[in-house]
């Protein structure tokens, strides 16, 4: 008879952690993330730690985001659980800025390094959610694959929410029954979390012309996709839409809605892949309704570890490739930074760009590009002089990336420091250009090339020249 996974229910999961772990005083546990989210689970857990019945050791709770509430992170609770974060929004960043909760620096191909066989964060219990397939019986993690296999692996408690919400995605996304000690079947499991289909119809300019700069300048038939998620790469995906490039491909962390319409609209076809060939490949996916009923049982997707769509060889291999990513700022020296605001303000995480810039560091594999509009919300320049003290670099000036804004485009591999610096200054919003580029030929520490002068456009920078006008 094939196995089958005791089943519990919601309000028995405390009560198994604590016989599991009785003779423990301290816990790691792995949550499933993203859409994929098991916030039943979460939501029970703290219930049976803030009662403080059935006894449980101290857990540190170790993920990636997390959609929707996250109780455990409440005021309080940091002495009896304790999250660790790599990824963060909402509930979970305002706790790591209160000193609640805390952030865990780590680029997605590393995870392993992290949670693995005897590291620092190898997990006791693994918490997800997953799919059953109604013939195989096998089960599918669905949304979220990450590094819940290294998760799966190592823990000593395998918990898994059962989720008929979720599709069953496929690829490395299949876990036996084997591989689960206990499966939540409750009617209070809550649904997959989805997002709004962004609105190809009603971008900006500021993003309309981001992406007719990157479209023009750096897609072509064939090449290799990886896009995060956000306005500027939607608008990358909705330029792409309208042009009439073929056979392009898909290696992602992160697959969402905008990938989907280049793929049903035969857009995207991963012929060209030397590895994965014929399949997007994804560790994540998240977005819409119909986004999730497009990659139910769908072959032409499939899922991936972290490890490997992060992974510099494979990303090499499935060259020419183009990785577009967004970021906070720019600073006139190259350094990007993505995972704070500034020192004192924690706003996300690290995730994979460093990843996919480290792996096309040589232009013979493709193009690492960072794009973002030139203004903050409130007014203040994206590209600013120097990077603020204490915050992690997702690229740094040593890295060969291509800078983006709705002013044009900044090529920084090959140029000297001083270069750099004039490029990125072309790019900035008018309001900051000139006193930026002023600066630049007044100060000696950046060594200017023979002949360049105000008014002539530096090397490595290619200026927006289309037909997009923008607000005064």
């Amino acid at each position: 008879m094939t196995y089958q996974p005791p089943v519990i229910k919601l309000d028995q999961l405390a009560d198994v952690i604590s016989k599991e772990f009785r003779h423990k005083d301290t816990i790691t546990c792995y949550i499933g993330s993203n859409a994929a989210t098991p916030t039943a689970s979460l939501e029970s857990l703290t219930a049976a730690v803030k009662a403080g019945s059935p006894t449980l050791p101290f857990i540190k709770m170790v993920h990636l985001l997390l959609q929707g509430p996250v109780p455990y992170v409440e005021k309080g609770l940091q002495d009896r659980i304790m999250t660790y974060s790599l990824f963060s929004t909402g509930d979970v960043r305002k706790a790591a800025n209160e000193g609640r909760a805390f952030y865990l620096p780590c680029t997605l191909a590393n995870l392993d390094s992290l949670i693995g066989k005897d590291r620092e964060y190898e997990p006791d219990v693994a918490i997800f959610k997953v799919r059953p397939h109604e013939i195989t019986k096998e089960f599918s993690l669905g949304l979220s694959v990450e590094v819940l296999h290294t998760a799966i692996d190592h823990a000593k408690c395998v918990i898994a929410e059962l989720d008929f919400s979720m599709p069953f995605t496929q690829g490395q996304s299949i876990v036996g029954p084997q591989s689960i000690d206990y499966l939540i079947d409750d009617d209070d499991v809550k649904c997959v979390y989805n997002c709004p289909a962004p609105d190809f119809d009603n971008l900006s300019p500021e993003e309309r012309r981001i992406g007719e700069l990157i479209t023009e300048h750096f897609i072509r038939d064939g090449v290799t996709l990886q896009v995060g998620i956000g306005q500027i790469p939607d608008a990358v995906v909705g330029t792409i839409k309208g042009a009439n490039y073929k056979d392009l491909g898909i290696q992602t962390e992160l697959y969402g809605d905008g990938l989907m319409h280049l793929q049903k609209a035969d857009i995207v076809t991963n012929r060209k892949k030397k590895q994965h060939m014929g399949y997007s490949t994804t560790s994540l996916i998240m977005g819409s309704t119909e986004l999730y009923e497009f990659v139910h049982m769908r072959a032409g997707i499939q899922m991936r570890p972290c490890t490997v769509t992060n992974s510099a060889e494979v990303i090499r291999r499935n060259s020419p490739f183009v990785s577009i990513n967004t970021a906070m700022g720019v600073d006139l020296f190259g350094n990007v930074w993505a995972d704070y605001i500034d020192a004192r303000r924690y706003y996300s995480g690290v995730g994979g760009q460093p990843d996919f810039v480290r792996a096309l560091n040589n232009p013979v594999y493709g193009v690492p590009i960072i794009a973002f509009r030139s203004l903050t919300d409130k007014g203040h320049s994206k590209i600013v002089k120097v990077h603020p003290p204490g915050v992690s670099l997702t690229a740094s000036a040593y890295d060969g990336v291509v800078i983006v804004s709705e002013y044009g485009i900044a090529d920084l591999r090959g140029l000297t420091a001083g270069e750099k610096a004039l490029a990125i200054a072309s790019i900035a919003h008018p309001r900051y250009r000139d006193q930026y580029l002023k600066a630049i030929y007044d100060d000696p520490l950046f060594t200017k090339p023979i002949g360049s002068s105000l008014g002539k456009t530096p090397r490595g920078v290619t200026m927006y020249q289309g037909n997009i006008k923008l607000d005064a």
